[in-house]
């Protein structure tokens, strides 16, 4: 088009974005078909000169004999440079890209951004205690599929859940890793949607949840979670981690489940009944807060607890805390795709100035010789490495990094981060004993998880 676009009407920059997206991406749209709708849709929803308009553009661009290439010229020769190039073709802020540039170098940021733009893997957790996996797949009626067949099945072939269970491993991109995720997670089944899962007997009967990889992995190998311990699990609405963490130690110990959120924490008791869970206790409180747990209010008390005496002073109360710290969730993009467009640098200060308010007020609960789990969702070193440096700082010789007995699995990941990827900015020993989960590690959503051990 000669106009500018800024002189476009909305409306109809919409219909053309659309519009162009169908040439360009979906072959199996005629290209005369998705011209017609698209003049439809500007003559109804803008004018007849707008329709007009898109005819004229949207045939112009069909037209194009390779207009992969032509959009790829297009963007260099429209590009300042490689981070708006980056950001064009990838779509993403430009803020965002030179982020991740600084800290992970052009060739992972793409990566990145590749990994975050494809279709989310989704992942169920199912409880060994009391169903097989065989048992699920028997009872649900759930379809069976090779991993390879994730890119022609549509969520929306059949009704409910689809298993990839044939063919349990990841490739990372260009990086040659596969992990076999059954051998890590017994209790996680990938599937291609959890479409109607809730209508699902095995879901009802709390046999079944809904929770990603990166967590889960949080959970089981980070905070390692034992029988009779006690543990706070931060900003735990809805749930999944808090549920996990009880199905893990069977419903012994104590779990107290701390949230903000009314709302969120209102899913977060349905899931515990839904689950059967009677070992956590719920409180209302805002983490950020010192003396939170104090301020705080209970709002549930379990079958679990009536015949017990439960204190009412937590100093040096827990065994082990988790923390799921607030962030800026950009580990999520595949699912949340809002999330780079509503978050700002000031944001990202902000956020982790509050997780480090949560870090520290959490110090006087843990006892000594107890674990600090912290996590986070995102991929952003200024809430993840630097909020750890910053609290080891603070309590200089009283806490750290716990060297963890990684698992087998594990190890070519680690590897993997050391060897091939382009190192981070100020690296030191303490950022190399957290994990930085990629969302081309295992096809999750990406996080970063790191556990404290309180030595005095």
């Amino acid at each position: 088009s000669n106009m500018d676009i800024k002189n476009i009407d909305f409306i109809v920059l919409n219909i053309l974005r659309m519009g162009i997206y169908q040439l360009i991406y979906m072959d199996k749209v005629p290209d005369y078909s998705t011209v017609n709708e698209s003049v439809k849709l500007a003559r109804k929803n803008a004018s007849i000169s707008s329709s007009t308009f898109v005819n004229a553009i949207l045939r112009k661009a069909s037209s194009v004999s390779n207009i992969n290439l032509f959009v790829e010229e297009k963007i260099k020769e429209l590009s300042e440079d490689e981070t708006e190039e980056i950001s064009i073709n990838y779509s993403y802020p430009s803020w965002l890209i030179k982020y991740w540039i600084t800290w992970y170098g052009k060739d992972k940021t793409i990566l990145i951004c590749r990994s975050l733009n494809e279709s989310p893997h989704v992942y169920l957790r199912f409880d060994k205690n009391k169903i097989t996996r065989e048992e699920i797949v028997k009872k649900s009626g759930i379809e069976s599929l090779k991993l390879g067949d994730r890119k022609v099945n549509s969520p929306n072939d059949k009704k409910g859940a689809k298993l990839l269970l044939d063919e349990n491993k990841v490739e990372s991109d260009n990086y040659k890793q596969f992990i076999s995720k059954e051998i890590f997670l017994e209790e996680a089944i990938e599937v291609s949607s959890v479409q109607n899962i809730s209508d699902m007997d095995i879901y009802k009967k709390g046999l079944i949840s809904v929770q990603d990889l990166s967590s889960q992995i949080a959970v089981k190998y980070f905070l390692e979670p034992g029988n009779s311990e006690k543990i706070l699990d931060l900003c735990a609405a809805p749930g999944g981690k808090t549920t996990y963490i009880a199905e893990l130690i069977k419903n012994n110990g104590e779990i107290i489940s701390v949230d903000i959120n009314r709302r969120r924490l209102k899913v977060l008791e349905d899931n515990l009944k839904r689950l059967n869970i009677k070992n956590v206790r719920i409180i209302t409180a805002d983490a950020a807060e010192s003396d939170f747990l104090k301020k705080g209010r209970f709002i549930e008390q379990y079958d679990g607890f009536k015949d017990k005496k439960v204190s009412d002073n937590f100093d040096e109360y827990f065994d082990k805390i988790l923390i799921d710290a607030p962030c800026s969730a950009f580990g999520t993009i595949s699912k949340n795709p809002d999330v780079k467009y509503n978050k700002t640098m000031n944001d990202i200060i902000r956020l982790s100035k509050m997780s480090y308010r949560m870090m520290v007020n959490c110090e006087r609960y843990l006892k000594k010789g107890g674990s600090l789990v912290f996590y986070t969702c995102t991929l952003s070193p200024v809430e993840n490495q630097q909020v750890i440096d910053k609290f080891l700082k603070e309590f200089k010789g009283k806490y750290i990094v716990k060297k963890l007995q990684i698992p087998d699995w594990l190890i070519p990941v680690l590897n993997l981060r050391k060897d091939k990827a382009v190192p981070s900015r100020n690296t030191n020993q303490n950022e190399e004993l957290c994990l930085e989960i990629m969302p081309y590690y295992f096809g999750s959503e990406a996080g970063f998880v790191c556990c404290l051990e309180k030595n005095h």
